[in-house]
Order: C-alpha cells, then structure tokens, then sequence
C-alpha cells in the first residue's frame, strides 16, 4: 500500500493584507461540497432492509460507502453504485433458507468503517446463518462490546476475541427486549434501531448511562421516519411497535456539514470570505451548528436559503465551549483555537478518545508538535493561541486528523501531512477542493507500507 506525503502551501497573499484592509473580503471563494456521509451511512442500510426500490443522488464515493456497499451485497442486498447514484432493490430471497442468502457462513470485510461496522453487525444478526465480519487493523482496536452485549441478551450469539471485530455472528432474534450502554458511541444504537421494524415482535431498547452524540440518533430516527417507520420514546426507552416496513424512497442526500467545517476554519484563519453553496440549513447534525461556534470567537456569517458564507478579517478571540454534541468538528476547532488569542476550552468530549484515533490525545501531540501550548484532559482540551510552526503531522490512519491539521498550512509555511491518502475514507477530493480555495497540496513522495 502507498501512503502518499504532502506539503501545504497557501497562494494567497496573506501575510501582504492590512489588518483593516476591507477589500480583502469584497469578493468570496465559492466551493460546492459533496453529499453526507452520515445520511449515506444511515440511508444505504435502511433502503437496503425497504420493500420497494429507493433511489438515491449525490451519494459521496468514499471508502466508507463502498465498504457498506460490497458488505451489504454480500448480504444478499441490492445496491448499484455509479456517478454519485445508489439504486438499491428490495432483496431477492432464497426460499431454500427461509428467506436467507445461502446454508453457507457469509463473509465480508468492513475495512475502517466503525459506523457501518456496528450498523451491519446487527443487521448480519437477522441471518440464521453465521455471518464472518472482518475488518481493518485499525477497525479491530475499536470498541463493539456494549452492542455485542445488547444483541447476546436478545438472543444473537456472538463470537468474538476481547469483545471488537472480526467477530461472527449469528442470528435469529429470541426477544425483543434489550438494554444498552451508548455512552461510547451513539452508533450502537442507530444499529438496533435500524434493524427493529425487520424483527417479528418489535423491539424495545431501554438506555443506561449517558447517552453520547443525540443528534446522530435524531437522524437515524428521521430517515426512518421519512421511510414509513414510527420509533416511539419515552424517557430512557425507545421503542418500535412490530408491523411496520420500510417504504423505499427518492432522496438528494445533502452537503455534508463536518466537511464544510474545515473550509469554515480556512476562512476563519485566513481572514478570507468563503461560500459553502448547497449548505443544509434544515440539518439535525450538530456539526452544522458549527459556524455558530466561529461566531464566538468573532467570524461573521451571511446565508440564504441555499449557502452559507463566512467572512472573517482573521482576528479570532479563545472561547469556552462544550462540544458533545459536534464530536467531529473538534479537531477543526482545535486548529482554529490554536490562531486565537487568548484559551480556548473545548470540553464534554471523552467520547472521542474511541474514534479512528485517540482525537483527544493525539490531536494535543500533534499540535504540539507545531509549537502550541495544548493540555489534554479525559473529557478536554484547553488550547492557548499562537503561530504554528513547521513540522510533519502523523495522521494516525484517521481521515479527520489529516483534514484538520492541514488548515495548520494556512498562515504556515513547512506544514506536511504524512499518509495524506487516508482522505479517502471519507472525502476522496479533499485536496483538490482545498486547492481551490487556496490551500495548495504538493506530494513529497510515497512511502510503502506492507
């Protein structure tokens, strides 16, 4: 495998624009972003368990996507992926098997994907065959306990090493009533929750802990509301009556908002006015509140009923802000704070220690690394403004560690980017969309990795 090395360059004059110089913001760099990964993510599933065709458009192409497509597939689903459109037809089911795919184990690599890994775990439990889920190195150190706990005390049995992927699994359901820690991830439970109008006597999922990242689960509730499914809560439990089916249907998926949060943070760091066209205002990610959170430390923004623009002259103030429920844009954040005067506490964030890398921990080394004054806690991270400087970033095969720490390259010369490729995953034109706005990428070379 190559793993490709890139420095960042700025082309704009910068550091030639007068503190006060109002031309500098006359006109806007316009960048058009492509479609959600986290509605795709929900949505390739959910169509995939429907009882009629679905249909849907700007479907981001990202190792992710493709992941869930040749897994699901070789479920027995039916997905057809090409130039950005997902058509999925309702199953054809082998009669030999009570409406399962074979009398033989089913196996499938979910790569990196942690969201579709916990989706299609227990989507694999509707088998009554052993299903094999395989993964990445990277995906193996992640945690599946709570939810393997969760499908064992309904029935599924679960084969597992320390409780992570590879795992096999098992189905049928015996029960219908389960509980669940989601304090650690939220995904945990939009897995259960996709899976239960397929189950004969509903499912009735009672919650324990804290429950992490509400807006994700508010959005797997809605996409299942817009295919004909009613998810009924009540305090601490959630539940689905048993008879419903998912309705197939035609969907636009919608501008992803943690990728638009990254040309958010160029712009609030260059001093540079830039238009996210086709932003969704109607949003129930919480990342898409994210120029809210650059309002505070002195960004202004402009919208209609179709962009977004943010119009900063550089001047960023430190803030104190809870950030449980915009896990994903953090890390951006953290860049930003690092060019404001003064602190900036970032807290109610433990979760993220479980990601595709530790984005407490390791995004305090790395902008360390670059000469900022950071103090990583459990749940914090408390980040005194300066000047970066130069220095290699380690990627930690985490796609949003790239993305972010690039916008170090904005005001810095010397900012390089180790594993660059590792946007795949998720924004595979990451680079060339940042180019377009003015931060430039130049490979430095390849280094194998065997």
């Amino acid at each position: 495998m190559k793993r490709t090395i890139i420095s960042i360059s700025s082309r704009l004059p910068i550091n030639s624009i007068a503190e006060n110089d109002s031309s500098s913001l006359a006109s806007s760099i316009s960048v058009r972003l492509p479609g959600s990964k986290y509605i795709a993510n929900r949505l390739l599933p959910l169509c995939a368990l429907a009882s009629t065709e679905s249909l849907l458009s700007n479907v981001v192409d990202n190792d992710d996507i493709n992941a869930a497509t040749e897994g699901l597939n070789a479920l027995g689903y039916q997905l057809e992926f090409e130039s950005s459109e997902m058509k999925i037809s309702p199953r054809v089911k082998n009669e030999k098997v009570d409406g399962d795919i074979s009398d033989k184990n089913i196996s499938f690599n979910t790569h990196h994907s942690g969201t579709f890994s916990r989706f299609v775990t227990a989507i694999s439990a509707l088998e009554h065959v052993p299903v094999e889920i395989n993964c990445s190195e990277k995906m193996s150190t992640r945690p599946m306990k709570e939810l393997f706990d969760s499908l064992k005390e309904l029935g599924v049995e679960v084969d597992s090493k320390n409780d992570r992927l590879p795992a096999i699994v098992k189905g049928p359901f015996k029960t219908n009533q389960c509980k669940l820690d989601a304090s650690r991830s939220s995904q945990y439970l939009s897995a259960l929750l996709i899976i239960a109008p397929l189950l004969d006597n509903g499912l009735t999922i009672e919650l324990v802990g804290k429950q992490v990242s509400n807006a994700y689960v508010d959005m797997t509730i809605n996409l299942m509301n817009k295919m004909g499914v009613e998810v009924v809560r009540t305090g601490n439990q959630l539940k689905i009556v048993p008879g419903q089916k998912y309705q197939g249907i035609e969907y636009t998926v919608p501008c992803d908002p943690v990728s638009s949060s990254y040309f958010m943070g160029f712009a609030a760091i260059s001093g540079q006015k830039v238009k996210i066209e086709a932003f969704d205002h109607q949003s129930l990610q919480g990342e898409a509140q994210f120029y809210k959170v650059l309002e505070k430390m002195g960004v202004r923004f402009e919208k209609d009923d179709s962009s977004l623009t943010i119009i900063s002259d550089g001047e960023l103030s430190g803030i104190e802000i809870d950030m449980g429920e915009m896990p994903d844009v953090v890390q951006t954040l953290a860049v930003v704070a690092s060019h404001a005067k003064g602190k900036t506490l970032i807290k109610n964030i433990a979760h993220l220690a479980f990601k595709e890398s530790d984005r407490i921990k390791d995004t305090a080394t790395e902008l360390q690394k670059a000469g900022i004054k950071v103090e990583a806690g459990d749940d914090y991270l408390l980040i005194e403004g300066g000047r970066p400087i130069a220095t290699e970033i380690e990627t930690y095969d985490d796609h949003r560690m790239a993305m972010s720490m690039a916008l170090l390259g904005t005001k810095t010369d010397g900012i390089v980017i180790k594993d660059a490729n590792v946007v795949n995953k998720s924004f595979p034109s990451y680079w060339d969309l940042l180019a377009q706005v003015g931060l430039q990428s130049k490979a430095e070379g390849d280094t194998s990795d065997d």
